[in-house]
């Protein structure tokens, strides 16, 4: 009987680790203000988000590498993102234009002149 209790206590915490940890992740285009990113995208720095969308073009620097983020939100209105990749978010996958991806990103200051960069900190393909 104690055995049995155990498991359910282990299998509960296990159970509660999980869902706890996934509600933390953002959810594909959820409240990511899009006028503010276009206009003012310092004023949300240090908030993540998720798109899904298509990489339009890239432009490789080294290692690391812009791409030119096509995302299209729910009323069908289309948004021009522009998303640094570094080689650590990019995890060895091959970027390619016209095809589409999941991105996670932080919205950061780099210096106090270059504020407001969209930093990829994951990229997969759809």
């Amino acid at each position: 009987m104690l055995v049995i209790g155990a498991v359910v206590l282990v299998l509960a915490l296990v159970i509660g680790y999980a869902v706890t940890r996934s509600s933390n992740k953002p959810q594909a285009g959820s409240d990511i203000p899009l006028d503010i990113l276009a206009m003012n995208a310092s004023q949300l720095s240090n908030n993540n988000y998720v798109l899904d969308g298509t990489v339009i073009d890239r432009f490789p620097r080294g290692e690391s590498e812009l791409i030119s983020f096509l995302y299209k939100d729910a009323s069908g209105r289309e948004y021009i993102i522009p998303i640094c990749v570094s080689a650590e978010a990019r995890n060895g996958l091959n970027i390619n234009r016209d095809q589409q991806y999941r991105i996670e990103f932080r919205v950061e200051d780099i210096s106090p002149n270059v504020r407001g960069v969209c930093m990829a900190t994951s990229i997969l393909p759809k």
